[in-house]
């Protein structure tokens, strides 16, 4: 009797092999390719996560600042970041050329630390406040405003509340817990004032962030100069404003 070879064994076999390697083909490209966008989407969510947290922080300091109340807390999950404080410039002037009644007056604000909070998110971004705007950088991506200042500026009036923080006690908590910020106003001044002759308004600001503040500016009708997404000074005009009113409130912060 005549054996003849059955293949079916090998058919299996190669069959095992090829479903194998495709398996670890797949784990393999996945490995590659899905982890870093997943860990991407994980950051981009960590930034999210902590710009919604510090708009509320911007709506408390508001509270504090402009609606009289006496203090807010506002908490904030830090999920390994630091929160701490940053540095922001901003001196506001007028030009009153030519010259009318009563140029001799302070024409400038002077320069004013904010003293902005910030939140770090190692390599993911960092969210900060400064003076009502919510700012944030996504990884190595350009500086961006997603929440504006409460400033006016209609066809010949502005209105301009510049919040100053002062830090109290510690400077700097991180690590992965639940963090509170307590905001208490301490003091109120107005700083320049017109309602006379158009002037041009002038903003200087000199931030990590300035080219968000520009971008800002410049949709509210100020004309700024050349500026690009590294540049850390920028410097924005206003023409033709009749009423002027900038206010300086200090607010005192602290990290709990």
């Amino acid at each position: 009797m005549s054996l003849q070879a059955d293949s079916r064994g090998v058919s299996e076999v190669l069959g095992f092999v090829l479903v194998f390697g495709l398996v670890i083909a797949s784990v393999g490209t996945v490995y590659a390719f899905g982890v870093g966008e997943l860990r991407e989407t994980r950051d981009f969510e960590r930034v999210n996560n902590a710009e919604r947290a510090f708009e509320v922080f911007a709506d408390n300091v508001a509270d504090v600042a402009r609606r009289g109340a006496p203090s807010r807390g506002t908490e904030l999950k830090l999920s390994d970041s630091t929160l701490g404080y940053g540095e922001t410039m901003v001196n506001v002037s007028l030009d009153t050329t030519p010259a009318t009644p009563g140029s001799d007056m302070n024409n400038s604000t002077g320069s004013i630390s904010l003293s902005p909070v910030v939140m770090s998110l190692q390599d993911a971004g960092e969210v900060r406040y400064a003076t009502g705007a919510v700012m944030r950088t996504d990884g190595n991506g350009p500086p961006r405003m997603t929440h504006e200042p409460d400033f006016i500026f209609d066809k010949d009036r502005a209105v301009v509340q510049l919040v100053r923080s002062v830090p109290r006690g510690t400077t700097q908590v991180g690590g992965e817990r639940i963090a509170r910020i307590r905001t208490v106003k301490t003091s109120r001044s107005t700083l320049l004032t017109r309602t006379e002759t158009p002037v041009t308004l002038r903003f200087n600001v000199t931030s990590p962030y300035a080219p968000a503040w520009g971008d800002y500016l410049e949709s509210e009708g100020f004309t700024c100069d050349p500026y690009t997404d590294d540049s850390t000074d920028i410097s924005c005009s206003l023409d033709d404003v009749s009423r002027v009113t900038i206010v300086r409130v200090t607010v005192e912060t602290t990290f709990e």
